[in-house]
C-alpha cells in the first residue's frame, strides 16, 4: 500500500488496529495507520485520492483483521478512534456504534458500496456482522448526508469484500478456533476466476455459551459473490449473503430475580434473527468522460422471538417482525476535464414493515424515498481541491430535506503538511419505530437536523518514521430526537444538541518490524434544553496499538481501549474500563497458521451499558489453512 499524507485524521481513526501484510515468504510488514490504499472510494461515492477527501477517515485492511483477532465487524470498529461500541453485554447482543458522539442510526452501513436498509429502530445489526470474506472495511468519520441521504450524519463505513476478479488460480482457505465460554468458530472460503467469470463463497459459524442464564449465542452467515465481465467496457456482478443468528436474552442485571430461572422461566427471552440479501448490479465505463453503474438490492429481515414479559403478561407471547426492503441506486460520473469531476445520481427506497406481538398490536407500515444528489471534485492547483455537493430527499412520511457539504484540501508538500475543512448540512428522518411502534410511538416527529464543521491537520515529522494528526469537530442538532424517561419513553424532537471534540494521533515506526500509534479522543455532548450529557458516550478516550514481528513467522499485535467518564441516564456514572486484547500468530508453514488470542486480558469488570456484563477474560486458539 502506498504511503500518502493524509490530511485528516486517519492516523488516529486507524490507531488502534494493527495489521501485517505478506506475501509468500516474504515477512511480515506492519500497514501503519497512514499507510492506506491511494484511492478510497467511500468519503466521495467515487475513487478519490485519501488527501483530496476532505474527510476524517480509517481504513481497516484484511491484514488489520488477521494481525488482530477480530472476529466481528464491531471488533474491528472497537479500536477505530472517535468510535464508541457499546454492547447490551456480551456478543451477539444488541450492539451500538456512536460515531464521534453522534447516534447510532447517523452511522450509514455500506456493502460494497450498496446501501444496507435499516432496521425497525433505525441502524444496522453490527452485533451480527461476521467478517469473513472482507477485503477490508472503510470507515468515513465525517457527515456525509450530501451523497449518502439520511443516516449518514455521523459518516459511513463501507464493507468491502472479496472476490475473485483478476486471480490467476483459484485460493482456497479453511479455519478452525475454540476458546474460553465454549466458543467454537469455523469458516471455510473459495476464491478464482474462470475466463470472464469470477466468484467468491465464504461460509461461517459461530457457537458460544456465555457466563449468566440464558446466555447462548449461534451465528451462521453464508456470503457469495458472482462476476462477469461482459466485454471490456462492462461488467455485471451478483452478490448474495444470508445469516442466522439465534441465541438467549439475559436481560439486565437489575431484574436478575425476574430472570433466573426462579423466576417466570427466563427462557422465553429468546431472540432468532434471520437476513437474505440479493443485489444484482452493472458498470459501463465507455472510452470517453461519462461512466455510469446501476445496483438494485433486496433484503428481508424476519425476527421471530418470544419475549419473557408477553407483551405485558407473564406468559410469553411470540414476536414476529418482518422487514422487507427494496433499493435501487443509480450514480454517473462525468469528467469535465483532467481535474474536474461531476457525480451525480438518485436513490430509490421502498421499506414493508410487519410486526404482529399478540395483544401488545402490530405494525404495519411502508415508507419510501427518493433522493437525488450532485458533487462537484475540483483540484484547483496541484495542492488545493474543493468538493461541493447537494442533496434532495422527498420522503413518505415526513418532511423533505435538502442537505450539502463544501470541503476544501490544501498540501504543502515541502513541509508534509495536510489541511482539509469542511462544513456540512445533514439530516435524519425519523425511524420506522419511533413512528409507529405501538404505546410509543410519535407521528408527528419532524427529522433531525445538524450542521456539522471539522477542520483537520495531518503532519509529517520524521519521513516514514514518524506523524501526527489533530482533528476539531462540531455538530449543532436542531430537532433531536430522544426517547428516555426524560420524554416517558416516547420518542420527541427536544431541540437543540451540541457535540464537541478534538482527536488527536501519533504514529510511530521507530524500526522496521515495530510500530506503534496512540490517540486520544475528547468529546462534548450536551442536550441544550436540560443541560445534561447524551448517554453511553465517553468524553475522554485512548485507544492505542502495538505490533512486532520479531522473525519472519512469527506475529505479535495488542490492542488497547481506554474509556473514561460515561453516563448512562441522567447524571447516571458507568465505570471506566481498559479493555486490552493481544494475538500471538505462527507460520507453521508457507500454507498454514497457528494463533493465540486473548480478549479483556487486565480481567477487567466491566459494562458497555448499566445492568449487561461484558464479557471477562478469555483465551482462544486456532489455526488456519490456505492454498
Amino acid at each position: 500500500m502506498k504511503k500518502t499524507n493524509i490530511l485528516f485524521l486517519s492516523a488516529t481513526a486507524a490507531a488502534a488496529t494493527a495489521g501485517f501484510g505478506q506475501s509468500g515468504d516474504s515477512k511480515p510488514t506492519y500497514s501503519s495507520a497512514i499507510e492506506l490504499p491511494e484511492l478510497v472510494v467511500s468519503a466521495t461515492r467515487t475513487p478519490t485520492p485519501t488527501t483530496k477527501t476532505a474527510a476524517s477517515l480509517a481504513t481497516i485492511s484484511r491484514a488489520d483483521i488477521e494481525a488482530n483477532g477480530f472476529t466481528t465487524v464491531a471488533d474491528a470498529l472497537e479500536n477505530v478512534a472517535g468510535l464508541s461500541i457499546v454492547r447490551n453485554g456480551t456478543v451477539g447482543q444488541a450492539t451500538s456504534v456512536f460515531t464521534r458522539g453522534t447516534e447510532s442510526n447517523h452511522t450509514l452501513l455500506t456493502v460494497d458500496g450498496r446501501r444496507a436498509p435499516s432496521l425497525l429502530a433505525g441502524g444496522f445489526d453490527w452485533a451480527n456482522l461476521p467478517l469473513d470474506n472482507i477485503d477490508r472495511i472503510e470507515v468515513v468519520k465525517s457527515s456525509a448526508s450530501a451523497v449518502y441521504g439520511g443516516d449518514a450524519i455521523g459518516g459511513v463505513i463501507n464493507i468491502i469484500t472479496r472476490t475473485g476478479r483478476g486471480l490467476a488460480q483459484p485460493e482456497y482457505e479453511t479455519s478452525f478456533e475454540a476458546g474460553s465460554f465454549n466458543t467454537f468458530s469455523e469458516t471455510a472460503a473459495v476464491r478464482g476466476a474462470d475466463g470472464k467469470i469470477d466468484y467468491a463463497l465464504s461460509l461461517s459459524q459461530f457457537n458460544a455459551d456465555y457466563p449468566r442464564d440464558n446466555n447462548n449465542y449461534r451465528r451462521s452467515s453464508v456470503r457469495s459473490s458472482l462476476g462477469y465481465e461482459i466485454n471490456e467496457q462492462a461488467y455485471a456482478d451478483l452478490k448474495a449473503s444470508y445469516f442466522q443468528a439465534d441465541g438467549g436474552s439475559p436481560g439486565s442485571t437489575a431484574f436478575a430475580a425476574f430472570n433466573s430461572p426462579a423466576g417466570p422461566d427466563n427462557q422465553l427471552n429468546h431472540l432468532k434473527r434471520e437476513v437474505f440479501n440479493i443485489s444484482p448490479g452493472i458498470e459501463w465505463t465507455p472510452e470517453g468522460p461519462y461512466s455510469t453503474k446501476l445496483y438494485y438490492t433486496f433484503e428481508n429481515q424476519w425476527q421471530p422471538s418470544l419475549d419473557g414479559s408477553g407483551a405485558f403478561n407473564l406468559t410469553g407471547t411470540a414476536n414476529r417482525l418482518n422487514v422487507a426492503s427494496h433499493l435501487v441506486d443509480w450514480q454517473n460520473e462525468y469528467d469535465l476535464s483532467e481535474d474536474w469531476k461531476l457525480t451525480g445520481g438518485t436513490l430509490w427506497q421502498d421499506q414493508a414493515v410487519d410486526r404482529n406481538q399478540g395483544t401488545a398490536g402490530a405494525i404495519n407500515a411502508n415508507l419510501q424515498t427518493l433522493g437525488i444528489y450532485g458533487q462537484s471534485q475540483w483540484d484547483a492547483t496541484a495542492a488545493f481541491s474543493l468538493i461541493n455537493a447537494l442533496r434532495y430527499d422527498v420522503y413518505s412520511d415526513y418532511d423533505n430535506q435538502f442537505t450539502w457539504r463544501q470541503g476544501a484540501t490544501y498540501t504543502f508538500a515541502e513541509t508534509g503538511t495536510a489541511m482539509f475543512a469542511n462544513i456540512a448540512r445533514s439530516a435524519a428522518p425519523p425511524t420506522a419505530q419511533d413512528l409507529y411502534f405501538p404505546f410509543s410511538a410519535n407521528p408527528n416527529l419532524l427529522p433531525e437536523e445538524s450542521l456539522s464543521f471539522e477542520v483537520g491537520i495531518d503532519q509529517q515529522i520524521i519521513s516514514d518514521k514518524l506523524s501526527s494528526s489533530v482533528t476539531f469537530f462540531r455538530h449543532d442538532y436542531d430537532e433531536f430526537i430522544q426517547s428516555d424517561a426524560s420524554t416517558a419513553f416516547v420518542p420527541q424532537n427536544i431541540g437543540d444538541t451540541t457535540i464537541d471534540g478534538i482527536e488527536i494521533g501519533v504514529d510511530l515506526d521507530p524500526t522496521a518490524n515495530v510500530n506503534l500509534d496512540f490517540a486520544y479522543t475528547y468529546l462534548d455532548t450536551q442536550n441544550d434544553r436540560t443541560g445534561q450529557r447524551l448517554i453511553r458516550r465517553p468524553r475522554h478516550q485512548v485507544t492505542g496499538r502495538i505490533a512486532y514481528n520479531p522473525t519472519a513467522k512469527l506475529t505479535l499485535a495488542a490492542t488497547v481501549n481506554y474509556s473514561i467518564d460515561r453516563e448512562d441516564g441522567a447524571n447516571v456514572q458507568i465505570g471506566d474500563y481498559l479493555l486490552l486484547n493481544a494475538k500471538a500468530s505462527y507460520e507453521v508453514t508457507k500454507n498454514v497458521t497457528a494463533w493465540i488470542r486473548g480478549e479483556n486480558l487486565l480481567d477487567d469488570k466491566f459494562e458497555y451499558t448499566a445492568g449487561f456484563p461484558a464479557l471477562r477474560l478469555g483465551v482462544h486458539g486456532g489455526i488456519g489453512v490456505k492454498f
